[in-house]
């Protein structure tokens, strides 16, 4: 690399960067529209990984399956806590989580008459609260650098 030419290529990183993130209200009206598709994707992602990881022959019906009590969760606490006011809060993640997990259990369990065993409710409580909350914590990250940005621009 030539004396200027590391000048030339953060230039361009920061170029891209402000052309893909916007501003800090762009970002953020973004996450706040799309946060329940991040979360429903976490618990899609969940069954599938579930269902690989024990070697499972899986079609689309079995991830629906396995998935579909832990969406309904999702939905219900979403409403109930009114995740929508302040939806990367880490603590709206973690409400979020335990609400997914909790009524995704009892209507795997009463509902679709499948298995709660210990060791699942364990796996899918630190997974859920892991992703949720996770996913959160990056983004309050990405808008607070581009707000820093910003700022240093202004």
């Amino acid at each position: 690399m030539l004396i200027g030419e590391g000048e030339v290529h953060g230039a361009r990183i920061g170029a891209a960067l402000r052309l893909s993130l916007g501003n800090a209200s762009d970002t953020l009206s973004s996450v706040r529209r799309w946060f329940w598709i991040i979360d429903a994707t976490v618990v899609v992602l969940f069954a599938v990984i579930g269902r690989e990881d024990h070697g499972f022959v899986s079609d689309v019906g079995d991830y629906v399956r396995v998935s579909a009590p832990f969406l309904a969760g999702l939905a219900v606490t979403i409403f109930v806590i009114r995740a929508w006011r302040r939806p990367i809060d880490w603590r709206t993640g973690v409400g979020l989580a335990l609400g997914t997990v909790v009524i995704g259990m009892v209507l795997r369990r009463f509902v679709w008459d499948d298995g709660t065993a210990r060791m699942f409710v364990i796996v899918t409580t630190a997974y859920m609260v892991a992703t949720m909350v996770g996913w959160r914590l990056i983004a309050t990250l990405v808008v607070r650098l581009v707000a820093r940005r910003d700022a240093a621009t202004a």
